[in-house]
This record gives structure tokens, sequence and C-alpha cells, in this order.
């Protein structure tokens, strides 16, 4: 079986480094450094999951979630979302309007390859 394609969606280059750090043993990677460039990549290259951050400039994570929720070639996707504000920024309305997971910063390198695994294998299940 191939490795399961993670597409990583990030303003914030520590962030994506972090990220590839934790995957990039078991999977394959794709960069895009805001939300248009990773709608684009998630249509040419079809990710099994995409990780967003939420908060971006150009477009968000949430914009960039109901962008590819409205694309039928790439609805079916995955998606988890990262964020600093978990307080302020209730992980259960992320949950409730579709995101299949939440991650919070700091990132922890065991959460990241549990919530990962978890959603990858629930997609192909």
């Amino acid at each position: 079986m191939s490795r399961a394609k993670i597409l990583l969606i990030d303003d914030n280059d520590d962030t994506l480094d972090l990220l590839e750090l934790f995957l990039y043993k078991q999977y394959d990677i794709i960069i895009a450094q805001n939300g248009f460039d990773g709608l684009d990549k998630a249509e040419s290259d079809k990710p099994d999951c995409i990780i967003t951050d939420i908060i971006m400039p150009v477009m968000d994570g949430i914009k960039f979630f109901n962008s590819l929720k409205k694309n039928e070639a790439i609805a079916h996707i995955p998606v988890i979302g990262v964020t600093s504000f978990v307080k302020k920024m209730n992980i259960k309305s992320l949950i409730n309007i579709g995101f299949s997971d939440v991650l919070s910063k700091p990132l922890e390198p065991e959460a990241v390859l549990t919530i990962v695994k978890k959603v990858v294998e629930s997609a192909h299940s």
C-alpha cells in the first residue's frame, strides 16, 4: 500500500517545519503557505488528510474548509484544524462544522501522530 499524503497549510514556516518533522517518516508531505494554495494542492494532489491552521492571512482555515467542502472532487478529504486559541475558539464548534479533529498549539508530537493516524484510518475504513 502506498503511503498516505498529508497536506499541511500554514502561514508560519516554523509550524510547517514542526508538523513535517513529526509526520515525514510515516506520510508523504505536501506544503501550502495559505488557503488558496492549499485548495489548489488539494485538487491537484488529492491528499488523504489536510492539516490547516485556523488563523491565517489571505484565507483563514474556516474559509479554506468551507471552500473545500463546496468542491465535490475534494469535499471528502478529512481536515484537521490547528489553533492556539483553544479557549477563544471552541474546539466543539470546529468539530460541529465538520473538522475531523483539532490540534492545539504548542504542538505535541504524540498528539499529532495519534490524531493524524486516527483520521487517515477512519477515512479509509
